[in-house]
């Protein structure tokens, strides 16, 4: 399993374990009690997942990074040409460029790869524009990159079995939906106990880090891109 998906499960479990070691603080809220009880769910589902299938080797893995790789580098695109849409008053440039990392996430394959496309074109479009929102041609390449790397792998023919597939499919969707409930409605409901209980909220934040296992510190996502101060 790759280590993105590792450190996102195991935040998922260690959350949910430190929610139910405080459930004493919480349990008063039903709002809260079903959005848990939804988040343990898919949980469960995804060890189930896990156990079945195994882990994914080979050309699987390889794709699932591949797709990792796209989907960061057209997120953090939109974000820069989103910057330049607003500025520009470009409405269809603004629309292309509404994403977010669960969206990307749940787009399928042709999907992702049309919508990295267009972002391509209007990065090559823009290229004047994006320096000032901290867009190198590099980051541009890097996109186009990603973009062939993974219609290379998608097209190309399966070389694991229909269970690893599987599992390269429905595991980073059940993990995003997880992260999606926590997100949307679990991490804001937890931030009303700030005022009568901070050390709760204080150790469900520390829960909710994604460590990466693999470089030992938390990862954070990659800043969005922010237009240039105004010159004084």
């Amino acid at each position: 399993m790759e280590t993105k998906l590792t450190n996102q499960i195991t935040m998922l479990k260690t959350t949910g374990s430190y929610m139910a070691e405080h459930s004493s603080v919480w349990n008063g809220m039903t709002r809260l009690q079903t959005a848990m009880t939804e988040v343990n769910a898919k949980v469960a589902e995804i060890d189930a997942v896990v156990e079945q299938h195994g882990t994914p080797t080979g050309a699987v893995a390889d794709k699932a990074d591949a797709r990792d790789a796209l989907e960061e580098a057209t997120f953090l695109m939109c974000e820069a040409l989103g910057v330049v849409a607003h500025d520009e008053g470009n409405n269809e440039l603004a629309a292309l460029t509404k994403v977010t990392r669960s969206g990307l996430g749940r787009m399928h394959g042709e999907e992702l790869s049309s919508k990295a496309s267009a972002v391509l074109a209007q990065a090559n479009a823009h290229l004047s524009q994006l320096p000032t929102v901290q867009v190198t041609p590099a980051n541009i390449e890097e996109l186009s990159e990603a973009l062939t790397e993974f219609n290379q792998l998608k097209t190309a023919p399966r070389t694991a079995t229909a269970e690893r597939a599987v599992l390269t499919e429905k595991l980073p969707r059940l993990v995003r939906d997880a992260i999606d409930i926590y997100e949307d409605r679990i991490d804001r409901m937890v931030n009303l106990f700030s005022r009568t209980n901070p050390d709760f909220v204080a150790g469900y934040e520390k829960a909710r880090a994604i460590v990466d296992r693999a470089a030992t510190h938390k990862t954070k996502a990659a800043p969005a891109a922010a237009p240039p101060t105004p010159a004084a």
